[in-house]
């Protein structure tokens, strides 16, 4: 009997030290991609590899890095469905009740739904708030801020029960030794949210509302300037209102998620970019201006206020190594099969919770690291604005064709800088092709797809552009939208479906980001390589428009 119960025992050991929660892998491409600014291909990736299982425990994880890379590249329209699932599931109260110390015996990851720590919850708002104002939809950025200033909880008393040694995790751990539920929640106390960037988006949105929230602009004003009195000059301007667009930049990656811990049980984060007091300064119209960092999720996520209360894990590790060595001994000394049966039970157990102990360590790597935002006041038709981040020499941007507003109206704009060394794409500042954001080119004004520099959504006034440069004038509009459906090329706003990769970027996809974004910039401010027709009436085409461009005005014999 000594013998079956140490091989017994011998597996369960084995099966303990092997079988730990393994950590959550980051998404390489994704955040490789992230850093370069190919935001266009890391949108599609995201959405490659993205479950489409809702009881999947990463399905909101990976909407969330869909909803910022399609933010990153300048298309609020196509992020806009995922973003609502997700701010509806944010919103929804009571995801996860139920699930206490009981539910994370035998495995959290089976337990509970990923809604992400709550500064990842609070950023993800504020995301989704940038989302509404680059749609005009002031009343949803306001409620989407809104939504990002939850109250957060004051951990500082569990801090003071775990004593003076160690760090504030540490005893924050200790603290909570032989806390249950109740008492948890009379130890943490609710307080005020301290997220800067929710109170700057609600207070320049509430200011737009005029009239419907009497007072509300002076009251977000005051509470900004309480928990961020740093930024006294941006509170004055939105106070003002002495700005016609709010240009929200972001940059960085944020913090990385990693086990850390007794079987890896705790959950800790540590950063990927550094943060950084520099300012952002901005270059626009002949006017400069320099704004600070209103939102760092490195500093979020260090502050114990902003994560999860759930390292609870690391007591399952310690309940479970006590039951392991126990059944173990149990089992080892006892002459009684009754007594060794038990010990095994109870060593099973042991292992199972030991190996399930884990921290999940899903996070949303694509989080910027730090968040600016510019009060501008553009007045010319078409704008180029320099970006730069003080003291880091890669930082920049320059964006150009950035359009004012119309008259008394206020606009958002969103860019993210690359973290990779700059791209000359990023600071070239040209526009060498026309979009649907931009006017025709000057000269050779016909579609790409046959060897010309026109990506627009092609319609009535896109044609009648072409044949007045002396191109397809025997077509009609079907024609025209005929050539792409021949090549397989998805058109925005008009193809219902995903929009892939940019046909200028070798894609089959034709789309436009707003002006002022990276996304426009990268597909615009570089030259590309020519266009392969893969049909034969658009090859056709080319072929004879490049022997005698002046020649062609699109034959009826070219044509179906």
């Amino acid at each position: 009997m000594r013998a079956s119960v140490a091989a017994v025992l011998m597996v369960a050991v084995c099966v303990s030290a092997l079988g730990c929660t393994p950590g959550y892998r980051r998404d390489g491409r994704v955040t490789a991609m992230t850093a370069d600014g190919e935001f266009g291909r890391a949108r599609v990736q995201a959405e490659q590899t993205a479950t489409s299982d809702p009881r999947d425990r990463s399905y909101m994880l990976d909407r969330m890095k869909i909803v910022q890379m399609a933010l990153a590249e300048g298309l609020p329209d196509q992020a806009e469905p995922v973003a609502d699932r997700i701010y509806d599931f944010l919103r929804t109260q009571g995801v996860n009740e139920g699930n206490g110390f009981g539910a994370f015996v035998f495995g959290e990851q089976n337990a509970r739904v990923w809604k992400g720590e709550p500064f990842e919850q609070a950023m993800a708002l504020a995301q989704i708030a940038v989302l509404d104002g680059m749609n005009g939809d002031w009343g949803n950025v306001r409620a989407s801020a809104g939504s990002a200033l939850f109250q957060i909880r004051d951990v500082s008393r569990i801090v003071a029960r775990g004593g003076s040694q160690g760090s504030e995790r540490e005893r924050l751990i200790s603290g909570l030794s032989g806390v249950d539920d109740r008492r948890l929640l009379e130890l943490t106390t609710p307080t005020p949210s301290d997220f800067a960037l929710g109170y700057v988006l609600k207070a320049i949105a509430t200011r737009q509302l005029v009239g419907a929230f009497p007072g509300e602009a002076e009251e977000v004003a005051r509470q900004l300037a309480l928990v961020a009195p740093h930024l006294g000059p941006l509170i004055e301007t939105i106070q003002t209102g002495a700005y016609n667009t709010v240009l929200v930049v972001d940059y960085g990656l944020g913090p990385e998620k990693f086990q850390t811990g007794p079987d890896g049980a705790i959950a800790s984060f540590r950063p990927v970019t550094r943060s950084g007091s520099e300012m952002l300064r901005v270059s626009a119209g002949g006017r400069d201006g320099v704004f600070p960092v209103v939102a760092d999720t490195n500093q979020m996520a260090m502050d114990l206020r902003w994560n999860n209360l759930e390292d609870v894990r690391l007591a399952k590790s310690t309940i479970g190594s006590g039951l392991l060595l126990g059944g173990l001994t149990t089992a080892a000394v006892s002459d009684d099969r009754n007594v060794q049966a038990a010990g095994l039970i109870l060593a099973g157990i042991g292992a199972a919770m030991k190996a399930t102990s884990g921290a999940d360590t899903r996070h949303v790597e694509t989080l910027p690291q730090r968040t600016y935002v510019a009060l501008l006041n553009l007045t010319e038709p078409m704008s180029t604005i320099d970006l730069s981040i003080e003291g880091i020499p890669s930082a920049r941007m320059v964006l150009a064709g950035v359009p004012s507003p119309p008259s008394g109206t206020v606009q958002v704009r969103y860019a993210r800088l690359p973290t990779a060394p700059a791209r000359a794409w990023a600071v070239s500042g040209s526009i060498l092709y026309a979009s649907d954001e931009t006017g025709p080119p000057t000269t050779d004004n016909y579609p790409y797809i046959l060897g010309g520099r026109c990506v627009k959504t092609p319609n009535e006034d896109v044609l009648t552009s072409y044949q007045r440069s002396g191109y397809l004038r025997n077509f009609t509009l079907n024609d025209l939208v005929d050539l792409y459906r021949q090549e397989g090329i998805r058109i925005a706003g008009r193809d219902a479906g995903p929009i892939g990769l940019h046909i200028l970027e070798g894609g089959w996809s034709l789309y436009s980001p707003r002006a002022g974004s990276a996304g426009f910039a990268r597909l615009f401010g570089q030259e590309h390589g020519p266009y392969r027709p893969r049909s034969a009436q658009v090859r056709q085409l080319a072929e004879e428009i490049a022997r005698d461009p002046n020649a062609v005005a699109g034959s009826t014999s070219a044509r179906r």
